[in-house]
């Protein structure tokens, strides 16, 4: 017998495949495959990336953070993506957490720091990031804890560095602070959390090209992070500039042990079958999956932030993980920023419903031991019309080895 499904240009056929539905909670922390092609928990049952990005998530009162998470769980997600001290002036009440609370105590020049983002010298006014303040990482820590209860893998910026040097990330801090503080702050951040089992740490940030000094603090950084034995998750990836794979980016590529793909549609980038592809395709062989591409509402149907994000978006998420096969992560434009009142209006989208189906279709076939058309001595499953990864009408398509 053999079912075909057909959504948006995307075609996956099913001989005799059994469906394997499981509701049982991944058991924490995730490890590689014995192939080193995907992710599996502690009973080496296969753990697909199912994200949903969450970037202010921490600004949130603990009632609703609660609510997006049961929400997230309710749709299939089994991730999260989010920095864990905010910057952007798009988001929600940065860099508070949902208590007030900032996340450090005084400035580089000694003084107390009042949590202003904005800066008339920024080598003194700061943050200095050895001066964490107790109260917002205890939230934190409750944060990490509730998620690890409800099955959540979370993707977590220590310091989201920002788009282009701006005022989206911490890199003008990261420098402000220099190698020595940055570093210490990566050391501080991974000691807390060495027996947190369900972190994924995220570096750069929507960011791939770094000068002498970024680099140099950047490198502290994960310096810091890697310097920290016996952590209970210590696998990393990157987000670097868009149209880029982690495991690619040229200063800190050879840091990745997961390889996600970064596209969002941009002119000149490359578009999201392609950099799956490429992503799969690394050596070493390691999980690859789709990290962000155009968001739900995020285009004209939207706030109208990304042209590209042209309804349905869900055929990013089906190219994406039918390239990578290790997963995806997915975002809506209301939702990440936390900010407007009506975020909670959003997270029951058609797009959402949309993931929801993707996430029970996964879950449902041996997607392990799917293998992308073309790749890895699989052959080329679609031989006319939408067989080219840059055409918008691209056919993704994976097959079984034994072609089951």
């Amino acid at each position: 017998m053999i079912n075909k499904i057909n959504l948006c240009g995307l075609a996956i056929l099913i001989l005799g495949t059994s469906l394997i539905c499981s509701a049982q909670a991944p058991v924490f922390p995730l490890k590689k495959s014995t192939n080193g092609r995907y992710l599996v928990d502690q009973n080496n049952k296969p753990f697909p990336i199912l994200g949903r990005t969450a970037w202010f998530v921490t600004s949130l009162p603990v009632n609703d953070y609660k609510t997006f998470i049961s929400n997230t769980v309710s749709h299939g997600y089994n991730s999260i993506e989010f920095h864990v001290i905010n910057h952007d002036p798009r988001g929600n009440h940065p860099p508070f957490n949902g208590n007030g609370d900032m996340p450090f105590l005084k400035r580089l020049d000694g003084s107390d720091w009042t949590g202003s983002l904005v800066y008339t010298d920024t080598a003194a006014q700061a943050p200095d990031l050895t001066t964490p303040n107790e109260a917002y990482w205890k939230y934190v820590d409750t944060f990490l804890a509730y998620c690890e209860s409800k099955g959540i893998m979370v993707f977590m910026f220590p310091a989201y560095v920002g788009y282009a040097n701006s005022n989206q990330g911490w890199m003008p801090e990261l420098v402000a602070n220099g190698a020595v503080r940055s570093q210490a702050y990566g050391k501080w951040i991974a000691s807390r959390y060495k027996h947190q089992k369900n972190i994924v740490w995220m570096l750069l940030g929507d960011m791939g090209n770094f000068t002498s000094a970024q680099k140099d603090a950047e490198g502290a950084l994960i310096t810091g992070l890697k310097s920290v034995e016996g952590q209970m998750s210590a696998d990393y990836t990157a987000e670097p500039g868009p149209g880029q794979c982690a495991a690619d980016q040229a200063d800190f590529g050879d840091e990745m042990t997961l390889n996600g793909a970064y596209t969002w549609g941009e002119k000149g980038t490359l578009d999201v079958p392609t950099l799956g592809r490429i992503a799969y395709s690394h050596s070493p062989v390691m999980p690859a999956f789709l990290l962000e591409e155009p968001y739900d509402e995020e285009g004209p149907d939207g706030n109208n932030v990304n042209p590209n994000a042209i309804q349905p978006v869900r055929r990013y998420q089906w190219w994406g993980w039918l390239t990578t096969l290790g997963g995806y992560i997915s975002g809506n434009g209301y939702i990440w920023p936390f900010s407007s009142p009506d975020w909670k209006k959003h997270m029951n989208t058609r797009g959402a419903f949309d993931m929801e189906r993707l996430n029970k279709f996964i879950k449902s076939i041996t997607w392990w031991k799917l293998v992308p058309s073309g790749l890895d001595g699989m052959k080329t499953l679609i031989t006319a019309g939408g067989s080219i990864p840059s055409d918008s009408d691209y056919v993704a398509a994976a097959a079984t080895p034994g072609r089951s």
